[in-house]
């Protein structure tokens, strides 16, 4: 009966709908595939999302034999709507509004969009050891992302910038394709996507699923007992301060890869790396061997992370995950059990509870927190001088065309999540869910010395927003390297700033597909999120340069004489006048500090031929 059911469903060629899956980690399909996992209905997945065409067809095809009922239904319904055909025509549209309530100055805004894309996208199996995904789309929006989105959600269309205008609409291409070549155990995909990593969907610290995507390789091998996976991509360079500059530039790369040992099906293990490198290119880190001595091998100045995941699975359909990602640590004080040190670390841990034979598909709690400076990372004007410019291409930090590729928050950040995912029927599908999240900006915390280095900076020199581009050097354009900022090399700084930003959100969504005929498939959307903000406004720069026309010069006997405004000045009084100026500045952001609270409304629709 299931093959006579599969058979009808590869018939079904005029009733199927939009496909992309194996171009789209962040795709409904993987979080069913992991619920299907937990259940014991399929072997271990690969460590790396996305998967090729191939492996979603065999996926599907073990629950359409194995699982229970629902799950069948489910499944097949999923086979129907993935490979139905090979070539989907689509639309979508999207209204959005926001509704903004400044508590502090007690005053409304509300903000609109309408968003739209079309295109075509598909999967294509040439034969069991050949597939092929492609989403080939144009994406138009009237308001920028940023001005209407709930905090610390990345965009989903890959459109970044590079828009073209008519009128009030910009235009983006929003393309991915990708070819797979091997088995289900062995393969390799080659293409432009996103790329996901870890148990925490759509949220992990690593790779995000909800990045921008990137040229990317992917190389897979899952045994029955462990399994290695690898991912090299070339990402978009932005500028140590892209609010100021904001060219983007390629010479960036990421590589990445994690091995995953299986002690028995209650326990596994994974360690990994990642490092980001760049302007030139380095083939070595595609091999399969530890980074830090091929990053030790041209001297250590590539950025570094590594990483431990270790998953328990208590009972069936229950999984307990927790992810810990060290970017730098200073060993030396730990041992000695001073925690108030460099400690550059983020980490996660939380459970996901897939259930069976209920409307309940899943259900997810976690904890996440992002310590100051991680993902954070400068880079200087040239190799042989210590100076840092706001201009110069920043391939050392951690983002992608200025995305986030981890975590999407701000360093110096927590948060608590819960989901909850519902789906009555195949054809209707609702979501609930809740984040806190806190953040403080660790420009606060600095000392006045500190303070008084980024007031005397030139103007668009350094960033003071506590996000990944406020790194822990200054400028030292006399020396091979910068120095350290006081605050942020010496010390932990987590959450010791006066002021943190407080969120709160809580949203519903809700998808529903028509039935299908000759003319294709309808599918409408909603969605609401409420979000109360504390504070909001943290997360803005608190000092900046360019107050100060001074300057120095280095005497024959090596000391320094200070001048300001092109009158010669003691150092004392230059620094002096430099900290009124900081605290001036830093009471100027605290007083523009407001609450908030913001309603967000989707409603859209979804038409596949």
């Amino acid at each position: 009966m299931k093959k006579v059911l599969l058979s009808a469903v590869l018939l079904a060629d005029l009733f199927c709908s939009f496909a992309q899956v194996s171009v789209d980690p962040t795709d409904r399909f993987y979080s069913q595939a992991q619920g299907w996992e937990l259940k014991g209905y399929i072997s271990a997945l690969p460590q790396i999302r996305p998967y090729p065409s191939n492996l979603i067809k065999s996926i599907l095809e073990e629950v359409i034999d194995k699982g229970d009922k629902l799950d069948r239904e489910f499944a097949l319904y999923e086979y129907e709507r993935i490979f139905g055909k090979s070539l989907n025509l689509y639309v979508a549209g999207d209204g959005e509004y926001k509704a903004s309530q400044n508590l502090t100055e007690e005053t409304d805004k509300g903000t609109k969009n309408v968003k739209g894309e079309g295109g075509i996208a598909g999967e294509i199996v040439f034969n069991p050891y050949i597939s092929a995904g492609y989403d080939l789309g144009m994406y138009a929006e009237v308001t920028d992302y940023e001005d209407i989105a709930p905090l610390y959600k990345n965009k989903a269309p890959d459109s970044v910038f590079d828009s073209s205008s008519i009128g009030p609409i910009a235009l983006y291409l929003d393309w991915n394709t990708n070819v797979a070549v091997g088995t289900n155990e062995y393969y390799a995909i080659a293409g432009l996507s996103k790329t996901g990593y870890g148990s925490f969907l759509n949220d992990g610290l690593a790779l995000n699923d909800t990045s921008f995507h990137s040229a990317n390789l992917i190389m897979n091998v899952t045994r029955k007992k462990w399994s290695y996976s690898s991912v090299f991509e070339i990402i978009g360079a932005t500028t140590n301060n892209p609010y100021e500059y904001s060219d983007h530039s390629d010479g960036k790369y990421l590589s990445f890869h994690s091995i995953n040992y299986r002690f028995n099906d209650f326990i596994n293990v994974s360690y990994y790396e990642n490092i980001v490198f760049g302007p030139n290119m380095n083939i070595s880190y595609l091999f399969p061997v530890p980074y830090m001595p091929i990053q030790n091998i041209g001297g250590a100045n590539d950025n570094l992370q590594m990483g431990l995941v270790l998953n328990i699975k208590p009972a069936n359909g229950l999984l307990w995950s927790t992810d810990i990602f060290v970017d730098d640590i200073e060993v030396n004080d730990i041992v000695k059990l001073n925690f108030d040190t460099k400690i550059r670390v983020a980490g996660q841990t939380g459970l996901v509870f897939a259930p069976s034979n209920t409307s309940c598909k899943k259900i997810g709690l976690n904890y996440q927190i992002v310590l100051p400076y991680i993902y954070a990372h400068w880079e200087y004007g040239s190799d042989d001088s210590g100076e840092i410019s706001g201009a110069t291409a920043n391939r050392q930090n951690y983002t992608n065309a200025g995305v986030n590729i981890g975590s999407a928050l701000d360093p110096n950040s927590d948060k608590v999540s819960f989901y909850a995912q519902f789906s009555p029927k195949p054809f209707m599908r609702f979501g609930f869910a809740t984040n806190f999240i806190r953040h403080a900006n660790s420009a606060e915390a600095f000392d006045d010395d500190d303070a008084a280095e980024y007031v005397l900076a030139k103007e668009g020199q350094y960033v003071t927003d506590g996000s990944a581009y406020m790194h822990q050097m200054f400028s030292d354009p006399d020396g091979t390297s910068g120095t350290h900022v006081d605050q942020a090399w010496e010390n932990l700084g987590f959450m010791t700033s006066d002021h943190k930003m407080a969120v709160m959100q809580a949203g519903l969504t809700a998808e529903i597909d028509l039935p299908k005929t000759r003319g294709g498939q309808l599918t409408f959307l909603a969605g609401y999120t409420f979000e109360y903000v504390k504070n909001s406004g943290v997360n803005k720069n608190i000092y900046k340069g360019g107050t100060f026309t001074w300057d120095y010069k280095t005497e024959s006997d090596g000391s320094k004489t200070y001048y300001l405004n092109g009158e010669k000045i003691e150092k004392t009084e230059l620094y002096a006048k430099a900290k009124e100026e900081a605290a001036k500045q830093k009471s100027e952001w605290i007083e523009n500090l407001t609450d908030r609270v913001n309603h967000y409304f989707t409603l859209g629709f979804r038409y596949t031929y």
